[in-house]
């Protein structure tokens, strides 16, 4: 008995040095996104996307490249009619063979702008921007961005096959387990790797679905009304009536304004020369009674 507990206390602090030499995993990136539509004809089945961004590819396989960058851009759009604008950019995600991922409207006065997010494949990436630039007025805004996430994804595989190796000799030190307390110490190592693969697997998916699958956020700003002038139709007194009290008000206004400015600016001068008639006069005097 105490010879083959010695056996697997050796076995198993062989499959925790195989477990530490594991490379580290690259903390696991979060992207929340609410979902308004998603066409059901906005993508064949070979790309249509699951809860995430994306189609995954299987697990521990790089993609053909062997390069594996994710793709974001901002563009704000100048539009003659968001509303009109928005269902555009709905129908050109679906030609593109992507989806809209959110999209959102408001009022602002009596304007309405709009704003969504939508998902295109890779390939599509820079088609899709040329094609939205030509939606608008005038593009108001524009920034792109790409993150190479090669050496995670690449780190992420050697970690995997790493563990997936260290579980399959647990699993061999289940099989000869001969008492009840050997089988339980077993599976719970067997569990927290196969709990590290199924993580690893998660995080590797996320990366492929990214990475096959750009995102591109939209604002969408509707051009403002141009106020156009009442029409004149023949002679009306009570029009120019208004426009000459309109213009007297302004003469008014001015006028004041004119006499305050002056008043200001001129009290000093006004205070200096009365101070100097007033000098004078007492000097006059005091010369009249002298002589």
């Amino acid at each position: 008995m105490f010879s083959r507990r010695l056996t697997f206390a050796i076995l198993f602090g062989i499959v925790g040095v195989l477990a530490a030499c594991a490379p580290a995993a690259t903390p696991q990136m979060v992207v929340q996104t609410q979902v308004v539509s998603a066409p059901a004809t906005s993508a064949p089945a070979a790309t249509s996307a699951p809860a995430g961004v994306g189609q995954p590819s299987q697990p521990g396989s790089l993609p053909p490249a062997g390069q594996m960058i994710i793709k974001n851009a901002d563009i704000e759009l100048l539009v003659s009619d968001s509303q009109q604008a928005l269902a555009q950019v709905t129908r050109l995600a679906a030609d593109d063979g992507g989806y809209m991922l959110s999209s959102q409207t408001e009022f602002v006065g009596q304007q309405l702008h709009a704003t969504g997010q939508m998902a295109v494949p890779s390939a599509q990436f820079e088609i899709a921007l040329n094609q939205l630039r030509g939606l608008g007025v005038k593009v108001l805004k524009e920034s792109t961005s790409g993150q190479d996430v090669t050496a995670d994804y690449t780190d992420l595989r050697a970690r995997l096959g790493n563990l997936e190796a260290t579980a399959a000799r647990v699993r061999t030190f289940l099989d000869a387990s001969k008492t009840v307390s050997d089988s339980l110490a077993v599976n719970a190592q067997l569990s927290d790797l196969e709990g590290q693969i199924e993580q690893i697997k998660g995080q590797m998916k996320y990366y492929e679905g990214r990475a096959a699958f750009s995102t591109i956020s939209l604002t969408l700003t509707p051009v403002l009304p141009v106020e156009q002038p009442e029409p004149e139709l023949g002679w009306n007194p009570l029009r120019t009536f208004n426009r000459a009290a309109a213009a007297l008000g302004q003469i008014a206004r001015t006028s004041t304004d004119i006499m305050i400015w002056l008043v200001v600016i001129t009290s000093p001068l006004t205070g200096l020369l009365v101070a100097f008639v007033l000098a004078r006069r007492v000097y006059g005097r005091r010369v009249t009674r002298h002589s």
